[in-house]
């Protein structure tokens, strides 16, 4: 079955070079030459006549109207298109968002009769929600169609997220509203506290008439209310993903890691990122662990112990509960979902950034502007390399 098409970027021709959303011209101090780009990545224009046709760009025109409607010279537009393409100020191929078939009815019959409506009425929600997505995708490395095929794929991921504090409860909507439709809790994600209950109150659009209820299922109702790209509200996606017997492409626990969890994943390979339950008025993102190829929990550990001259630490109560207050848990949580996303997006892309993997983000709450990353080395008594 085929993917069903719900936004196009362009009506254009395919293959007319545009301008990416968010470039600028600038004028310079002292000087008749002028920037054109981002804070980040410009270009010099010198003449009149570059300036003419970074206008025209900003104003919409690809680089073939440009040629069409004006008397400049065509050497002149193609050198500034390839300075351009070069710095990857440009979108050069044009894709449209696409809602993979899964995620729309799994009965084809269903599929067939109710697939034109569904995207009609979800066209211009999804156009409206996706722009801002978009700016961002649209600038990642090498990215030439506007960002919409890496945040198409979004949806193909599974993201498996376990623990029961704020953190945990927001990521899972930060994921969904990002496009990451297969984010889901495992079965017993929360342990014994299976309701909503008062620290979950006003984190991740959970209010006090939720109280008492079973959280996983409040958040399979979330997950249509929330997700970026449509779901049909009367099907049970989270038995859908529970009946498919794969490992997640990522799983994330939240708070304390169960040596039981930790060697499961290990032997199996699966990807994890581990966000610790905090301490004190610190808390910590990471590692981010790809078993037998970085760092693992153990190192880090080991590593900390040996900076701080600790040999253990002494736990006299498994019973206190450490959750985060509220504007911290917002902040780790949208700091833990940009390094999920990055990583995600790198699976798309076929390169990761090496900051994603080997470092341990440290977060004091009374300074939360300025988190520190440190790089975590595969410690020699670990052993996990082996």
């Amino acid at each position: 079955m085929p993917e069903i098409t719900i936004l196009a970027r362009y009506e254009a021709k395919p293959k007319m070079k545009r301008i990416k959303d968010g470039v600028e011209l600038y004028s310079r101090k002292n000087s008749h030459e002028y920037l054109f780009g981002t804070q980040k990545r410009v270009v010099r224009i010198r003449t009149q006549e570059q300036k003419f046709i970074a206008l025209e760009l900003m104003s919409g025109k690809s680089g073939s109207a440009i040629l069409e409607t004006s008397e400049i010279d065509s050497g002149i537009v193609n050198e500034m298109m390839q300075e351009l393409e070069s710095h990857e100020l440009i979108d050069s191929t044009h894709s449209s968002l696409k809602v993979s078939p899964r995620f729309v009815s799994k009965i084809d019959t269903r599929v067939t009769k109710n697939v034109k409506n569904f995207a009609d009425a979800s066209f211009l929600q999804l156009q409206r929600r996706s722009a801002p997505e978009l700016h961002q995708t649209n600038w990642i490395d090498g990215v030439t169609d506007s960002g919409v095929e890496i945040l198409s794929a979004r949806q193909n991921y599974l993201v498996e997220l376990s623990g029961r504090n704020r953190v945990a409860t927001i990521l899972y909507s930060l994921l969904l509203l990002s496009g990451v439709t297969q984010t889901r809790f495992t079965a017993h994600s929360r342990g014994p506290a299976a309701t909503i209950g008062d620290l979950d109150m006003g984190v991740g659009s959970l209010r006090p008439s939720e109280f008492g209820k079973v959280f996983n299922n409040h958040c399979e109702t979330l997950r249509k209310d929330l997700s970026l790209f449509p779901l049909e509200r009367d099907h049970n996606y989270d038995q859908d993903s529970a009946n498919e017997i794969h490992s997640a492409d990522l799983h994330v626990h939240c708070g304390d890691l169960e040596p039981e969890a930790l060697s499961l994943w290990m032997s199996t390979h699966q990807n994890f990122l581990h966000i610790p339950s905090p301490r004190a008025d610190t808390a910590q993102i990471g590692p981010l662990v790809i078993p037998g190829n970085t760092p693992c929990v153990r190192c880090s550990t080991l590593f900390f112990n040996d900076h701080n001259g600790i040999d253990e630490t002494l736990e006299i109560s498994q019973s206190n509960q450490r959750d985060y207050p509220q504007i911290a848990a917002h902040f780790i949580a949208s700091m833990a979902a940009s390094q999920i996303l990055s990583y995600i997006d790198g699976l798309t892309t076929g390169v990761q950034k090496a900051e994603l993997v080997g470092n341990v983000i440290t977060i004091d709450y009374q300074f939360l502007t300025r988190p520190q990353t440190i790089a975590i080395p595969r410690h020699p008594l670990c052993g996990c390399a082996f």
